[in-house]
């Protein structure tokens, strides 16, 4: 997009709204020069492109102008031609520059959220620089503090078969070294068996310049396994239970119409309805938990992409709408009816578009099965954040169960039947995001879902 402004000021102002890529301006301009406008620009925006055009020679000016960071001169008279050649080459460094901080972004979620994965780089010496948050927790050290320092100071590594301790040309080497199977020595005396590797690390020019060392707690993960093992007994005996109770039902009507103790047709068809309604109910229940099992699946696999955040709510509200209606709800998305209108500007982020689908759907779900009347919806940037709030009029819930909602398969006694996995995908999704999810609830009056996710400035 193309934009004018007949003075300094009136740039200024264009700027602020529409931050644009590249700037155009004179220097001789009334009241506010081109090299002040400048100045104030770099406040709002350091990465923007700016080209002055000058028929001044005097070298004071062009002093202050690389003061203030000017990318490009164009003397007067102006020839179009070096006018759009300045264009074209500062576009292209403008792409270039975002296409490199999009995929460093991209590249340190995918890092810092590695799943289980402890991930720690030390230079060719052997010095941190850099530590995810799995291994400073593994390590007790935090990256400020071990960043320059000997990975020596942080832990030792020994094979647990010979008892042999690894040096550090041991593994600060230009090839991959297998870990499986070796002790992690911390300096307080901790052992720790680890599983896991080390991976060169190579510049542009393909030149060694590290080693990322990759591994995971195996005490950590029999633990989670164990973990694993109850929760899964646990929803299964949930499941059997959700499965028999209208299993019972049904052998019950059906032997009611074998025994004949239904005499009359509309005896007979009574039974027949019971009979489907307790089978939908059912068909219902395992499609949920299926839909339900294969987004849990999901949530192991995060695909982070530059998403914007009003379209990926907007897809879920949509999907939502016809269970909404279903129940004579009526929708409030940022005080406006519907989803059309919600008035509120563009706000990006990077994340997993599918995870932030089911996250939004199983909050607005969770909202329809309980609401009475209303649902609203609210969303905006706060700072680096987007804030987003799903709020019903249902009967609330009790103080003593918000802290256990979360927990998988878990139902708060009294509730709807569920599978007790809707909530549990939801605190997932922002964890995998690197946010955070409050709830607020009062007894018959309703409760608010609050979700807080990082998003691009």
């Amino acid at each position: 997009m193309l934009f004018s402004a007949y003075n300094a000021q009136e740039g200024l102002d264009l700027f602020s709204i529409h931050a644009p890529d590249i700037v155009v301006t004179d220097i001789n301009m009334p009241n506010m020069d081109g090299i002040q406008m400048v100045k104030k620009i770099r406040k709002m925006r350091q990465d923007t492109k700016i080209i002055v055009t000058t028929a001044f020679n005097d070298e004071e000016y062009f002093i202050r102008a690389i003061d203030a960071k000017v990318d490009s001169f164009i003397k007067k008279p102006i020839d179009p031609y070096k006018l759009l050649e300045a264009i074209e080459k500062n576009a292209i460094d403008a792409i270039h520059k975002r296409e490199i901080d999009e995929k460093s972004k991209l590249i340190d979620l995918i890092l810092n959220n590695s799943v289980g994965d402890a991930v720690i780089a030390v230079d060719v010496n052997g010095n941190v620089i850099f530590m995810n948050p799995t291994a400073q927790y593994i390590i007790g050290c935090l990256v400020e503090h071990a960043h320059g320092r000997p990975i020596s100071e942080m832990f030792t590594i020994k094979n647990d078969y010979n008892n042999e301790t690894f040096t550090l040309k041991s593994f600060i080497r230009d090839e991959v070294v297998d870990l499986t199977n070796h002790i992690l020595m911390l300096p307080g005396g901790q052992l720790l068996t680890i599983y896991g590797y080390t991976s060169p690390i190579r510049d542009h020019n393909n030149g060694f310049i590290g080693v990322a060392i990759i591994f995971q707690d195996l005490n950590k993960l029999k633990q989670a396994q164990e973990r694993l093992s109850y929760q899964r007994e646990r929803f299964i005996s949930v499941l059997i239970h959700d499965l028999k109770t209208p299993l019972i039902a049904i052998s019950g009507y059906a032997r009611r119409l074998l025994l004949g103790k239904a005499k009359s047709d509309e005896e007979k068809l009574k039974v027949v309805n019971n009979i489907k309604d307790i089978s939908e109910h059912l068909l219902n229940t395992i499609e949920d938990t299926s839909c339900l099992l294969k987004e849990k699946a999901d949530l192991r696999t995060f695909i982070p992409e530059h998403l914007q955040f009003d379209k990926i709510l907007t897809m879920a509200v949509i999907n939502c709408l016809p269970a909404m209606e279903s129940r004579g709800l009526s929708l409030t998305l940022n005080n406006y009816e519907g989803v059309h209108h919600c008035g509120i500007r563009h706000i990006t982020l990077a994340g997993d578009q599918r995870q932030l689908i089911n996250m939004i759907e199983n909050l607005l779900s969770n909202a329809t099965k309980y609401a009475k009347s209303s649902i609203w919806v609210n969303y905006d940037k706060e700072d680096v954040s987007v804030r987003l709030t799903v709020t019903d009029d249902g009967p609330g819930i009790d103080e003593g169960y918000i802290d256990k909602i979360f927990d998988p398969y878990y139902q708060v006694p009294g509730s709807i039947k569920g599978t007790g996995l809707g909530l549990y995908s939801v605190k997932k999704v922002v964890e995998n995001h690197k946010g955070f999810i409050c709830v607020k609830s009062h007894i018959n009056v309703g409760s608010t879902f609050e979700v807080s996710l990082p998003c691009d400035p």
